[in-house]
């Protein structure tokens, strides 16, 4: 019996309300559909199923239609089910889409268009799952665009947990987040319709740079966080002091990590 949720999700896709899709693309996802349910014995339909079910063994035939579909919300709906499969390079696979998500229209969205964040939350949950130490340069490219950085919060902790020198640069550029600009996040002058705001983007990069550089314990960084404390935005606050409590709970060996940094001041 269907769960409430997938039957309000597909009647939206029905509809053509839940994202927009071209005919082309419902034809590819009948075509996949229909594989995947000769080889994995299912009956799935419609892209809310493969949202709502983890269909065992069926990552494989979606990473082989991926690049088949032409809308970057379909696309990101199958990403989950190929990181769940451990199909054959599939940390290579999430990267690719995820520049092809990044080169396109839905990339950004305009005033009267649904805002991309179920799409980006799908790659940044999928590199958070798959940890892939082999793309940390390619990663941390991304990490150097303030667009991707807020798309990617928790792939950006995970690069600073790697406690990679060139992520601390990133983080401290993050940490005064008034110095990101509208050119910066490609973004027009006008932002008021935007989402998000740069003003958001600001702030959700702010959490990054205090939650990250707990990891680059110095004089000049615990300084920094400490200066947070005090700031009436309670949320940041609290973000330093549970940093701080990081830190002070890791001293020792974060410590001697900091001495070997040449911001550290003994």
């Amino acid at each position: 019996m269907y769960d409430k949720v997938l039957r309000y999700n597909i009647d939206r896709e029905r509809k053509g309300i839940a994202y927009i899709t071209s005919e082309q693309d419902k034809i590819v996802l009948e075509k996949m559909t229909k594989e995947i349910n000769e080889h994995c014995g299912t009956n799935i339909h419609y892209l809310a199923e493969i949202d709502f079910y983890c269909i065992h063994n069926s990552g494989e035939i979606m990473a082989q239609y991926l690049n088949r579909f032409q809308s970057e919300s379909v696309r990101g709906f199958l990403i989950p089910q190929i990181v769940s499969d451990k199909v054959e390079d599939c940390d290579k696979i999430v990267l690719h889409s995820y520049l092809h998500f990044k080169d396109s229209d839905e990339y950004i969205s305009g005033p009267n268009e649904p805002a991309p964040a179920h799409i980006y939350v799908r790659y940044d949950n999928a590199f958070r799952k798959l940890k892939p130490k082999r793309l940390k340069t390619d990663l941390l490219l991304l990490a150097h665009n303030p667009r991707d950085a807020f798309y990617l919060p928790f792939t950006m902790r995970m690069l600073a947990s790697w406690k990679i020198p060139e992520m601390e640069t990133v983080l401290i550029s993050y940490y005064d987040s008034n110095n990101i600009t509208e050119k910066s996040v490609d973004l027009p002058e006008m932002t008021e319709n935007c989402f998000p705001p740069l003003s958001f983007i600001r702030r959700e990069l702010r959490f990054t740079a205090i939650d990250g550089l707990k990891y680059y314990p110095s004089e000049r960084t615990i300084g920094m966080i400490r200066k947070c404390i005090d700031e009436p935005d309670k949320d940041v606050s609290s973000a330093a002091k549970k940093a701080l409590a990081y830190i002070e709970k890791h001293s020792t060996k974060s410590l001697k990590d900091a001495k070997k940094n040449e911001n550290y001041v003994d």
